[in-house]
């Protein structure tokens, strides 16, 4: 009979979605009277559920029958009860009949909220099966039409599924749309340990991340003029997979942790990540300028339980050919709005330990401040500033010359390029 009812698990309007094997407290004192199944009916369709057995594959199988005992209502007065119709699109619980067992010896006495209008149900006899252990399978099916649906993989008896969640928390289901497998079943992650009546906790467990060692730059440092292709590992923490997210890459210039929009690089459409893998995401950065950029590399999904994980930086270094200058913005206004108040100056010398100028020219050609002059020199690469003025104080706006020379041994490297100074 069991290999007759597990080919039609696709065709049935009912799931079992939830079951509390191992009750919190010693067995002692609440034995198995706080053990429930949650079922949900996943069809438009109002289910009669008189004709359904719930069999644990110990005892003869459980017929399923209306919650008569109306001391329920005392803590939970919004239930439904003396009725085994299950409405479409909602939630019922099959309880030990012992549930509201007056005997509190140990506690836990009524332990979970269910939530009003939940179906409760029990079965002929005083346990659920000879009584509920953390290895038992389920088998919840209809002796009319056949609809069947389990818990624990029955047909497998060899893949060790189910086991002990912990005390007091149960299995829940994480995809009502996927079968019955290990895979889609997890311990709740309810601060309760258990969701009887409603959503799991599970089906909304969504975590992305991106760290800075799950990214990659190819090349690893580029020279000026390359393009540089960016690969990005969106690690799936969660139980649920997801494409809905978009990866937001962004050049922190003010370097405040936080992406404006001017420094928005890209926007990419999230891949299919599964749960508890990850996604690569490429995107080619075409000839970023010459410094050392400041990559932020955001994960934007609102669902998220842990956003916390979701953003990380990441060092680019652009190197200039030997003697090239790169200057950054290439209008800047040095008028102290914190906006682009100083030209930033990287450069790249062919060796260190020679002898450097750096001075700033007007476009007649006349030399109106020096940054640094004949000066020895320790450092191959690095960055100047000019904040737009000269011994004599602010100069006007216009384009002026950045102008570098280099002498190291018998050699001279020269190199110069225009900026706009703007107010």
């Amino acid at each position: 009979m069991l290999s007759v009812i597990l080919l039609l698990l696709a065709d049935s309007p009912i799931i079992i979605t939830e079951v509390m094997s191992n009750v919190r407290g010693p067995e002692s004192s609440c034995g198995d009277r706080n053990e429930f199944v949650e079922i949900y009916n996943q069809s438009a369709d109002t289910v009669d559920l008189i004709d359904y057995r719930i069999w644990d594959f110990d005892a003869p199988p459980d017929e399923i029958w209306p919650w008569t005992n109306d001391s329920i209502l005392v803590k939970y007065p919004s239930v439904r009860m003396n009725s085994t119709l299950i409405y479409p699109y909602t939630y019922a619980l099959i309880l030990d009949s012992e549930y509201c067992s007056p005997d509190t010896t140990g506690g836990n006495w009524q332990p979970y909220a269910i939530p009003e209008s939940t179906l409760v149900l029990t079965t002929d006899e005083t346990t659920i099966g000879d009584g509920l252990t953390t290895t038992d399978p389920l088998l919840l099916y209809s002796t009319v039409d056949l609809c069947t649906t389990s818990f624990g993989t029955p047909a497998d008896s060899l893949d060790n599924f189910p086991s002990d969640p912990g005390d007091g928390i149960s299995w829940e289901r994480v995809d009502l749309d996927l079968p019955d497998e290990p895979s889609n079943w997890h311990p709740s992650i309810d601060t309760s340990g258990c969701t009887p009546g409603r959503a799991n906790s599970v089906a909304c467990a969504f975590d992305l991340a991106v760290d800075s060692q799950s990214i990659y730059f190819v090349p690893a440092i580029v020279t000026t003029g390359e393009n540089v292709q960016i690969n990005v590992v969106v690690k799936n923490l969660g139980l649920n997979g997801t494409s809905d997210y978009t990866l937001s890459i962004f050049d922190d210039l003010n370097a405040d942790s936080i992406m404006n929009s001017e420094e928005l690089i890209v926007e990419i459409e999230g891949l299919w990540a599964n749960a508890l893998d990850s996604a690569t995401i490429s995107y080619t950065y075409e000839h970023p300028g010459q410094r050392t950029h400041i990559l932020g590399f955001w994960v934007n999904y609102p669902p998220d339980v842990n956003p916390v994980n979701n953003l990380a930086f990441k060092s680019l270094s652009v190197i200039g050919e030997i003697g090239e200058l790169a200057l950054s913005p290439p209008i800047f206004t040095p008028d102290n709005d914190g906006i682009n108040d100083r030209l930033q100056i990287d450069y790249r010398l062919p060796e260190a330990g020679g002898r450097l100028t750096v001075s700033i020219f007007d476009t007649r050609g006349i030399r109106i401040h020096d940054i640094c002059r004949n000066e020895s020199w320790i450092n191959e690469q690095g960055t100047l500033y000019w904040d737009g003025k000269s011994s004599g104080g602010d100069l006007p706006i216009g384009m002026y010359i950045v102008y570098l020379e280099y002498q190291y041994h018998d050699r001279v490297t020269r190199a110069k390029k225009t900026t706009v100074l703007a107010r």
